[in-house]
């Protein structure tokens, strides 16, 4: 597509997005807002950098287990996004069992930055294998966790790396995670894209590819405004969220640099995983946002039939972050995968009592 034309029919979906989400911005304002002294992002574990691909160096956080566990849960961010958003997952599910590792994807939030066009598919896979190398204990193994890009990451990693994954991964929790990118699917790849997806996909498209998207985000960073960048912001969340969180994936969204956000949108682009589905064996749980404008659901239902151990769990009135909209019940089921993977629930316990 010309890019003129591209550029003008991003604006003008901006345009109509936002003029809608006035409404929905003021019910907004009028709610009471659940997370508004959640202080998102604080929670810090151990930093620890370590070796990356190409001699880069990877941001990592460390919540060990209690003593004389082993077992690893490791969380891989999505798109534009950094380690930071699992704020309510250090909250609740560190010492619960097992360890917990976040890390941030090259070129994002602490790791070392990189050079435009770096950033692929593979290098993230790479780098998600260097962090499991670095942290999981074959004796006690992994659950993996990836959200959106994350997620699709994940599976790359076990799809293509199955021998090593074997002997390290026990499971995968695969949150707001498509097949293919997931504007292919919202804006039109499915019949049940509605315009207002096929709005999102297109606004976006643009908000990584346009280096004027910078003036929407970053002006309000820090702010509690609800303007333009608010307003496209929310509408990846389900119904009535809480508009600190939406301000709190704003904010961490213009943290990326505008070249990273670029390049993690052209990996994702070119990359389709289901060639890879039928050969990961791990049991593999999917979560799914109900209202989710950014993963069909469907589509996310059929990775789960596809993957040989693949199972799912539906959230109604659930957007595209599960884990931060609903972290009860995102990090209650997590919890009760992990354990049963790893076998350190109580049955377990009981067991080998």
């Amino acid at each position: 597509m010309n890019g003129h034309r591209f550029l003008g029919r991003s604006l003008r979906s901006l345009a109509a997005m936002t003029a809608a989400g006035r409404v929905v911005t003021k019910r907004d304002r009028r709610r009471p807002d659940p997370a508004a002294d959640d202080h998102l992002g604080a929670i810090r574990g151990e930093p620890r950098r370590i070796r990356g691909p190409r001699a880069t160096r990877l941001y990592t956080e460390w919540f060990p287990p209690p003593e004389g566990r082993s077992g690893t849960v490791i969380f891989t961010h999505g798109l534009c996004l950094t380690e930071a958003v699992w704020h309510y997952q250090k909250r609740d599910l560190a010492g619960a069992g097992f360890g917990i590792v976040t890390w941030d994807l090259p070129g994002h939030g602490h790791s070392d930055a990189i050079a435009p066009g770096e950033l692929t598919q593979e290098m993230a896979i790479d780098a998600l294998a260097r962090v499991v190398e670095e942290y999981v204990d074959p004796s006690g193994g992994a659950v993996l966790v990836g959200h959106s890009l994350g997620g699709l990451t994940t599976l790359g990693y076990l799809g293509e790396r199955q021998e090593r994954c074997r002997e390290l991964v026990r499971g995968a929790v695969l949150a707001s995670t498509p097949m293919t990118h997931f504007a292919h699917a919202v804006a039109g790849g499915w019949a049940g894209a509605g315009v207002e997806s096929r709005l999102l996909a297109r606004v976006l498209r643009f908000m990584v590819e346009s280096d004027r998207v910078d003036r929407y985000l970053g002006r309000d960073v820090g702010t509690a405004k609800d303007s333009i960048a608010y307003r496209v912001i929310r509408a990846g969340f389900g119904r009535n969220p809480s508009p600190t969180q939406v301000r709190f994936i704003r904010d961490v969204i213009a943290s990326v640099p505008p070249q990273v956000r670029a390049d993690a949108y052209t990996a994702m682009t070119t990359y389709d995983v289901r060639p890879l589905l039928g050969g990961i064996e791990q049991q593999a749980l999917v979560v799914i946002g109900e209202e989710d404008r950014l993963v069909n659901p469907a589509e996310s239902e059929l990775l789960a039939r596809r993957l040989p151990a693949g199972e799912t769990i539906v959230l109604p009135d659930v957007g595209h972050g599960a884990f931060l909209e609903v972290p009860n019940t995102f990090n209650g089921a997590v919890r009760a995968f992990a354990e049963r993977a790893l076998g350190t629930g109580p049955a377990s316990e009981a067991g080998s009592a």
